[in-house]
């Protein structure tokens, strides 16, 4: 846990643990003289021994600090307590632009181009502004930027107001904690997906570097996805450096020659300041909405997906340190909006990009070889599992009076169900996503897909007899794929026990905050009794410490009573999901997915089980505490630790939580598992 809650730095108070990364900690705290609540970012002690750097991070610091845009998020204060640089930093309600991004792409959605437009021209004029007094960003990324509201507070499934505004972050900071890893010449600093060509070869920079790297941000609000993606970083560099980004489909060409011009590879050829940049977008957005094209191809739909499947590959992981104010209420809604933040958008068409396709943030480079044609995951839209997307990776071309059509079929071969055509662009690549409208459970009833090449148009509903691709998901493998999905026998209402493991640690982590806010509200009472019931979710029904904790003459428990730990003849839902991953990676006809993903659930696992005994002994100290003060710490402490439990914790500080020791949690066991039931689809003779 950390150190510095509960003390005072200077003028500031410290409350709360908001943020541990790789290279410096978040802590949400109240500023005593402007009696405010800040955002205090300590930078890790690595530096103190380094006066050099210390000197750097203060000039740095005194250079953001005078910096005075309303797009900018200001810095009060900076200083070193105990060798480590402190900044202080104002409260900004609100929710990272890469968190809104991952929550559009769950749902196959869009932003409307006058809102793209309305981001690029406010952001491009805090750099505008930032560069002409001598600072530059150098990592320009969605995670960097905050999207806030000075009238309301911005909501889950509520439009944004208009009155929305992105707010910059973490101004020089790349450049110093560069510095402070390696200070060697040619070190390359900032965030791979978004950085320039020369910061890609760790060249000298200056402020045309963060308009390329704004020119990142908008190619990925107009299609879902960065332009440069490769298995590993240097890949993705070298693609910065030598490649041209792919057009986005269906975009206006107006509109992509100003993207174009943005990411050009020299500097000199790229607009040479922001708000040129803005300019031209707007005046290219102009020339589009008059010639009666208000919207590309892509949004013209206005039938709105409601898609709630996982999202692919690693879990985007950037925890925002202006989230929370100092007030239970802040706190609440804040830990709210980071998880569930859902925006007013428009639906992406099929056919356009598909945020599963195969990216250095996907399972699918992890997986499937170069061989594949394409993937088809099992997914949660309306009812658990009703949901299945079929990914073209590169499908051959048709004659143009052929298309592909995709079926799913019942074991024993009993039933075949038509999914659809798949449409397929000339890279090979589409999407195509079928909802049963009775919200029955697919991977329960399907294990095997087959493509077929059939007329174009085609009147018949039976399909012809040219397959192209069988791929199936085998026997052995799938029992344990659905144990962990569909259903097991002995958990209450025959749930799957990866949904009861998301499940229960969803009601943890609330009733940890719950539980916060009670203590805050000075009801001693009504905190024992959100404890007992937190205690009892963690230990099941059957152990000795599920039991009248308060002596009220009633066990709480808000769960199912299965337990996320071993209890009794309930393995518990933490065990259930480790070991019946593991008997599915293991059986003698595991696709490669169930071996891969299988040992990402089972990390996962495994990090829930050293994580879930610390909750509990938490709990059981909570209820045993008799001082105000020793209660508030551990309290504390166990917002803390339920959130890792749920969301997992970015302990190497990449800004992702990965299925590895000490990050992964509840969420990434659960994403993994879907992943487990991915069908490969191999061009093999059917």
């Amino acid at each position: 846990m950390a150190d510095w809650i509960g003390k005072t730095l200077g003028k500031v108070r410290i409350d709360l643990l908001i943020a541990r990364g790789g290279m410096a900690e978040v802590y949400l705290g109240v500023h005593t003289s402007l009696q405010r609540p800040v955002a205090v970012k300590l930078l890790r002690n690595q530096y103190q021994d380094d006066p050099d750097l210390l000197d750097r991070f203060q000039r740095e610091a005194r250079a953001v600090a005078m910096l005075r845009h309303p797009n900018i998020v200001q810095v009060f204060d900076f200083d070193t307590v105990q060798g480590q640089p402190m900044l202080v930093m104002e409260y900004v309600p609100g929710v990272s632009l890469s968190t809104f991004l991952r929550s559009l792409n769950q749902k196959n959605e869009k932003l409307e181009l006058p809102l793209v437009n309305r981001l690029l021209s406010a952001l491009a004029s805090a750099l505008n502004y930032a560069h002409e007094t001598g600072v530059i960003h150098r990592d320009v990324k969605p995670g960097n930027i905050l999207l806030t509201s000075r009238t309301v507070q911005v909501e889950i499934n509520k439009p944004l107001p208009s009155d929305v505004q992105p707010v910059l972050t973490d101004f020089g900071l790349v450049r110093y904690l560069n510095s402070a890893s390696q200070t060697a010449t040619g070190q390359i600093a900032g965030t791979p997906a978004y950085m320039s060509p020369e910061q890609s070869r760790g060249a000298q920079t200056d402020t045309r570097t963060d308009i390329y790297s704004l020119g990142i941000v908008l190619y990925e609000l107009l299609a879902c996805r960065v332009p440069f993606e490769a298995d590993t970083t240097m890949g993705v560099l070298l693609k910065h450096i030598n490649e041209p980004p792919a057009r986005i489909h269906g975009l206006d060409p107006g509109l992509q020659a100003v993207i174009d011009r943005a990411l050009a590879k020299q500097p000199e050829e790229r607009f040479q300041t922001p708000v040129e940049f803005a300019d031209a977008f707007q005046a290219a957005l102009v020339d589009h909405s008059e010639s009666s094209t208000a919207m590309p191809v892509d949004f013209q739909s206005t039938k709105t997906m409601q898609l709630t499947s996982p999202p692919a590959g690693k879990i985007p992981r950037v925890r925002i340190p202006y989230m929370i104010g100092a007030g239970v209420a802040l706190l609440a809604a804040a830990f709210v909006i980071f998880r569930t933040f859902t925006p007013a958008i428009l639906p992406v068409e099929a056919g356009t990009h598909d945020p599963l396709a195969p990216t250095t943030e996907t399972p699918y480079a992890e997986v499937v070889s170069a061989e594949a044609v394409g993937v088809l995951r099992f997914q949660d839209g309306a009812a658990s599992l009703d949901q299945v997307r079929t990914t073209a990776l590169h499908l051959p071309n048709l004659p143009e009076d052929r298309q592909y059509e995709v079926w799913l079929i019942e074991e024993g071969d009993e039933l075949r169900r038509s999914l659809g055509m798949l449409p397929v662009d000339e890279s090979g690549k589409g999407t195509l996503t079928f909802v049963d409208p009775k919200g029955r459970n697919l991977l329960e009833r399907y294990n095997q897909i087959e493509i077929t090449i059939e007329p174009d148009p085609d009147s018949s509903p039976n399909q012809s007899d040219e397959v192209a691709y069988i791929a199936e998901l085998p026997p052995a493998g799938l029992i344990h794929v659905r144990h962990l999905l569909v259903a097991f026998g002995t958990t209450p209402d025959n749930i799957g026990l990866v949904h009861g493991l998301l499940a229960s640690a969803k009601l943890v982590d609330r009733s940890t905050l719950d539980m916060f806010a009670l203590f805050q509200a000075g009801d001693a009472a009504a905190v024992r009794k959100q404890a007992e019931g937190i205690l009892n979710v963690l230990v099941g029904s059957q152990s000795p410490d599920y039991k009248d904790w308060d002596a009220d003459g009633e066990v709480f428990d808000p769960g199912d009573g299965f337990g996320l730990l071993l209890n009794g003849d309930n393995v518990g839902y933490i065990e259930g999901t480790r070991s019946h991953a593991d008997l599915a990676l293991t059986a003698e006809d595991a696709t490669d997915n169930m071996k891969v993903h299988g040992e990402h659930v089972k990390i996962a696992a495994g990090n829930l089980e050293l994580w879930a005994p610390q909750l509990r002994d938490l709990m059981q100290r909570i209820l045993s505490i008799p001082s105000d003060s020793e209660l508030e710490q551990s309290i504390r402490e166990a917002v803390v630790l339920a959130d890792e439990i749920l969301l997992g914790t970015d302990l190497n500080g990449d800004e992702t939580i990965d299925p590895i020791p000490g990050e992964g949690g509840a969420e990434t066991a659960y994403q993994h598992a879907f992943y487990m039931a991915d069908i490969a689809i191999y061009p093999e003779t059917p």
